[in-house]
Parts: C-alpha cells; sequence; structure tokens
C-alpha cells in the first residue's frame, strides 16, 4: 500500500518514492517544488538512498515540505520490530528548526504510522545533547524508555489502546 500525502496546518509531507528520491539525489526537485537551501542534508541523502533501495515498496518515508520548498525528512527507521516497536527518524534544514515545523511534521506521521498492524509503540532514538530534539519528542507524548544504543537515548509512546511504556528513571527525581 503506497503511503498516503498528509497535510497539515503549514505542511504537505509528500510520500517518497523511489523515482522521487533518485531525482533528488540527482539534484533535481519535483516539479513544482524546490530544494531549500542546505537539503539535501546528508542524512536526508542517506534516507534518500535508501528509499531508492526499497525498490518500490512503500518505504515509510515522507518529504517535508513548506510552502513549496523541500526542507526535511520523516518517517520510519528501519522495519517493525517483532515486539511492535517502529522506530522513526525526522531532520529538517537547520534555518527551519524550533520553529514548530519539526513537531508538526512528526506528528502527523506518527498518527499515521500508529495506525499500522503490527505497531504497538513508536521509538526514537536521541542524542542526549540535542535537547531540541528531546523537546519535540517529549511534547509528542514520547517518554525515555531503557534500550538505547549508546550514546543515543530511547524514547517510546504507546499506539493508542497499547500500554504504557515502561519508564526508565534517570537523573535526580523530586516528589
Amino acid at each position: 500500500m503506497a503511503d498516503p500525502v498528509l497535510r497539515t496546518e503549514r505542511l504537505v509531507l509528500v510520500p517518497a518514492t523511489p523515482a522521487l528520491a533518485g531525482d533528488l539525489l540527482a539534484g533535481v526537485p519535483p516539479p513544482g517544488r524546490t530544494a531549500a537551501r542546505g537539503f539535501p542534508r546528508p542524512e536526508d541523502t542517506s534516507v534518500l538512498e535508501g528509499v531508492v533501495a526499497s525498490a518500490g515498496t512503500s518505504s515509510g518515508t515522507w518529504l517535508v515540505e513548506l510552502d513549496g520548498l523541500l526542507v526535511g525528512t520523516v518517517g520510519v527507521s528501519g522495519p517493525v520490530s517483532p515486539e511492535g516497536d517502529q522506530e522513526i527518524g525526522y531532520g529538517l534544514v537547520p534555518a527551519l528548526r524550533e520553529q514548530g515545523v519539526g513537531t508538526e511534521a512528526v506528528a502527523a506521521v506518527c498518527a499515521v504510522l500508529e495506525r499500522r498492524p503490527g505497531v504497538r509503540r513508536l521509538t526514537a532514538e536521541v542524542l542526549p545533547g540535542n535537547a531540541a530534539s528531546l523537546r519535540l519528542l517529549h511534547r509528542l507524548g514520547f517518554v525515555e524508555v531503557d534500550g538505547g544504543q549508546p550514546p543515543h537515548v530511547r524514547l517510546a509512546r504507546p499506539a493508542p489502546g497499547q500500554p504504557p511504556s515502561r519508564l526508565r528513571i534517570s537523573g535526580r527525581h523530586v516528589c
């Protein structure tokens, strides 16, 4: 099944197909769109290469578009685990960070992913010093859990109807 085009208040999230990803890697933006300065970032290039390698299957990756400019990517990082965990990843060009664009894009994609068969919770791994990304995930209901690949912190949020994620208690807590 093909990924849907997603629309939010300010954004259009365009499913990344192998053809579209290949064009972007070749420096050719889709008709009617322009790549923002700095897009694709090196991380986006890696994501787009994965989409090309998917050979037509649903990649679970969307291009983030704001006012006709392609500004980032958001989507899955691999298949759903046997436990039902679906890891997500996202990134924007630096000029648009901390303006709510990432939160808006990630929220829209999470709403789609958590309805997919077999998904019990969404997860993300973030470097501990990436305060903006941690705030974004916390705003969307993600909590820290065990299992991050050092030096990353792992966060998770259960899909609707699933039990809450086990919290990882760290740092100083005051009751």
